[in-house]
């Protein structure tokens, strides 16, 4: 028998907490909230082509086809005027799943050890949107963004058909009973996802879809046990998606790729961090863009959004999640 238990809510201070529960095979549980203290702060699709993911080196899955939308959708981005560096906040919230034998009366090992990997995720998310990353080869070389993540929430659920997710299927039902806000609030779900995946994300739509969101490897975070793929950026990848970004292995060597002008041309994922000289692209201007955070390659590797990926999130934000 599964079941579930929700909620113990850690809100930003300032904000409002929200009343939630998590939803089970037989019963819903009243959520209970504390507040933060100030300042705490790999790819399948779905068949209507609705989500792009990031997959795990070796993976069994086969890459996706590229994304291919509706009609004219997306193609007049990165034509509007860009926002300020840092001038968008994003109500964040975090549902995190565990299997069901973890669930406990008060507040769980398990919860504590997975709040500290929000924590830190939300971070580094933070510091790859703001076109920094310390630690890396070459901290600074990313541009920075519109965007901050401002973390509200952190709710735990109970539930072993949630836990091993994958897109499709009973995704719906997790989302449904625990996404919380807008289409300008970004809802990411932590879980051992399956299929060898480290996340998917739905792009942006002009309607609130109660599938929008993302939904992680938890143990992808930083601090967590996925090897090279557990300092954190699988997030910055998904989010990326959320705000409509391609793959920048996307279309391969021929025709407009990612649609971002100054990510050069790649013909297919690369995975580790191979050489800076790398081009799999000759005929196409420039080598393989392998520190680009839309790439495949390790965490170590990945620090980059480049200007024109900026740009083109500004514009998606200003198009379909502002409003």
């Amino acid at each position: 028998m599964r079941h579930s238990r929700p909620l113990r809510g850690l809100v930003m201070a300032g904000s409002m907490a929200l009343a939630a529960t998590t939803l089970s095979a037989t019963a819903a549980v009243p959520a209970t909230a504390v507040a933060l203290s100030p300042g705490a702060q790999a790819c399948d699709t779905h068949s209507d082509h609705a989500a792009e993911a990031r997959v795990r080196q070796g993976s069994k899955k086969s890459e996706p086809a590229p994304f291919k939308g509706t009609g004219e959708e997306y193609a007049n981005l990165a034509n509007a005027a860009t926002l300020p560096t840092g001038s968008v906040t994003v109500p964040t919230y975090f549902h995190v799943v565990l299997p069901a034998a973890e669930a406990a009366d008060g507040i769980s090992a398990a919860e504590n050890r997975l709040t500290t990997l929000v924590t830190n995720q939300v971070a580094v998310l933070n510091e790859a949107y703001a076109g920094r990353a310390a630690g890396k080869k070459s901290p600074g070389a990313s541009a920075a963004t519109p965007f901050t993540f401002a973390l509200q929430k952190i709710d735990f659920s109970y539930n072993d058909a949630w836990y091993g997710v994958v897109p499709g299927g009973v995704e719906k039902e997790m989302k449904a009973a625990t996404r919380v806000g807008g289409k300008n609030t970004l809802n990411v779900w932590t879980a051992n996802i399956g299929d060898d995946l480290l996340g998917w994300a739905t792009f942006p739509k002009k309607s609130l879809d109660t599938n929008d969101g993302v939904v992680i490897l938890d143990e992808s975070m930083p601090g967590g046990t996925a090897g090279k793929y557990a300092l954190g950026d699988t997030l910055p990848h998904e989010v990326g998606h959320w705000l409509a970004l391609y793959h920048t292995f996307q279309g391969g060597c021929n025709g407009q790729g990612d649609q971002v002008s100054d990510t050069p041309a790649e013909a297919f994922p690369q995975f580790d961090c191979p050489p800076d000289s790398t081009d799999s692209c000759l005929k196409q201007p420039g080598t393989d863009p392998i520190h680009n955070y839309m790439d495949y390659t390790q965490d170590s590797c990945m620090y980059q959004f480049t200007s024109g990926q900026a740009a083109r999130m500004s514009d998606a934000w200003t198009q379909y999640r502002a409003s």
